[in-house]
């Protein structure tokens, strides 16, 4: 959980801007804060577990299911929450339809056994049997985070917490410096700033994901074969 506030954030983007002012003079706060906020919805785009939920969910009747509506797509189905509480294991529609192809309408229950996902339809996935009345499921999704209130001010959510892991600070602040100086692209000076911060945005964000990758527990060996250092 994020400790930092959007205070800090945005004090900390000023300094960089040299905006003086409380209220913001070439960069309003309101600028910022809505940079912020369009920085959360580009990072869950290329790294979904930047803002993940783990949630209990009511399934529909049938084999067709949509994550919340606040999703932007599944990452993991973990188990039955209901009965049993039996562990749901992935497999893909094609195995089903080259070995049961009646299976959208066998009987119903409970309690599913396995579920399928299409990369090409992240917010639906397909689950076997087919659900009955009262499947509840444990499921991992990934989320854009609540926007703050753009209109409030900064005074009004200051002191708001960053809405990802803090982790994520340095990668938010060269977003919204490269989204700030783009504003003044036409002065090389300031496009070269811009495309300075969105590399450095973008790689950040790639090496979180290569970082997580190398440190997983899913990953062979990840505890003995720890990143090196840079020489």
């Amino acid at each position: 959980m994020a400790v930092t506030t959007v205070g800090t954030v945005i004090r900390n983007t000023k300094l960089v801007l040299q905006e003086v002012t409380a209220a913001g003079t070439r960069w309003t706060n309101e600028e910022l804060i809505g940079w912020l906020n369009e920085f959360y919805q580009a990072a869950v785009q290329i790294k979904p577990d930047a803002y993940s939920m783990n949630a209990e969910m009511t399934l529909a009747a049938g084999t067709r299911q949509q994550i919340p509506s606040d999703g932007l797509r599944l990452i993991d189905v973990v188990r039955n929450t209901v009965g049993s509480q039996m562990a749901v294991m992935v497999t893909t529609r094609r195995a089903l339809d080259s070995t049961r192809r009646s299976w959208h309408s066998d009987t119903a229950s409970q309690q599913i056994e396995q579920y399928m996902f299409d990369d090409l339809d992240p917010t639906h996935f397909y689950v076997y049997p087919p659900a009955a009345k009262g499947a509840k499921l444990e499921i991992i999704y990934s989320a854009v985070p609540t926007p703050h209130n753009v209109a409030s001010g900064l005074n009004g959510i200051q002191n708001e917490a960053f809405k990802l892991n803090d982790a994520y600070v340095p990668v938010a602040t060269d977003y919204i410096l490269y989204r700030a100086y783009s504003k003044d692209a036409e002065h090389a000076a300031n496009l070269n700033r811009a495309q300075m911060h969105m590399q450095a945005y973008m790689a950040a964000l790639g090496q979180k994901v290569q970082t997580d990758q190398h440190t997983s527990p899913n990953t062979p060996d990840s505890s003995s074969n720890p990143p090196r250092a840079r020489q």
